[in-house]
């Protein structure tokens, strides 16, 4: 099977989950990431009723869909332990969902350290144990769980190929979700050394360009990660290729056909140099 085109569903915030479902099939999108914590669904999470209307969304989806774990307000180092626990409960729960909506797989972010230092072995200790805590549960419902790769700040863990493939070679079956806006926030040579050391962990692929300082603009206004679209199918990747687009990067608000025409723009580009 050839990469699947998905979407993250933050693009389409301010939507219940059925627009959402309906905005990507009219963008000819027949893939979802799913973020938990799109406001229409966060906010009844634990209410059974939501949990089945999320899963009767998902179904009409023809390719099905990933998940994207919590990471808002959370930190899988912090410093503050209530912070710490609240992260593993909402990843473990994020699992137990992934589950029941058959998600292919679930994307969580690295920690960093809570101050802006350069993370101390302390705070590798405590991310690491979150991992263990998170890969045993993945484990024991037959998930596949996907490290994404961190914006490259001073407090950042896994910014860098080499931090990643030392944290992945301690966890064989940990997959690598490739934030492309997030490498190459580095440099263009970041982006490349992630997919030559990393492809066959690779699994997903959160598409989005930078531009003027903003990050997830999208790819087919700036046309300037062709290179990065090529060396993936150099490598032979076949995961998903997420397009992954912020709002606030526009000039303007968007409203519902602005988003399905540039969905179907980005779509289309994406496909074109695949």
């Amino acid at each position: 099977m050839g990469t699947r085109i998905s979407c993250a569903s933050l693009f389409l915030w301010e939507y219940s989950i059925y627009d959402i479902v309906d905005i990507l099939l009219e963008a000819g999108i027949g893939s979802i990431e799913f973020w938990v914590e799109t406001p229409h669904f966060w906010m009844n999470r634990n209410d059974e009723t939501s949990q089945m209307m999320l899963e009767e969304a998902i179904s009409i989806m023809p390719d099905g869909c990933t998940l994207h774990a919590p990471i808002l307000d959370l930190n899988p180092a912090s410093y503050n332990d209530y912070v710490y626990e609240a992260t593993i409960k909402e990843t473990l729960w994020s699992l137990e969902l992934a589950q029941r909506i058959m998600a292919r797989v679930v994307t969580i972010h690295p920690g960093k350290r809570t101050v802006k230092r350069t993370p101390t072995s302390e705070d590798w200790d405590k991310f690491l144990r979150y991992l263990k805590i998170c890969k045993d549960k993945a484990d024991s419902l037959n998930l596949n769980l996907s490290l994404e790769n961190s914006m490259p700040y001073i407090s950042s863990m896994c910014s860098s190929p080499d931090e990643m493939k030392e944290v992945l070679d301690k966890f064989p079956g940990l997959f690598f979700t490739l934030d492309i806006v997030h490498a190459l926030n580095k440099s263009h040579e970041n982006a490349m050394s992630f997919i030559k050391e990393l492809n066959h962990r690779m699994i997903n692929i959160h598409a989005g360009a930078p531009h003027d300082g903003k990050v997830h603009y999208p790819v087919h206004r700036m046309r300037n990660i062709d290179k990065v679209l090529e060396a993936l199918q150099d490598c032979g990747y076949n995961g998903d290729l997420t397009i992954e687009i912020d709002d606030k990067a526009y000039s303007m608000p968007m409203s519902r056909e602005d988003k399905i025409r540039e969905l179907i723009e980005e779509r289309e580009y994406l496909e074109s140099r695949l």
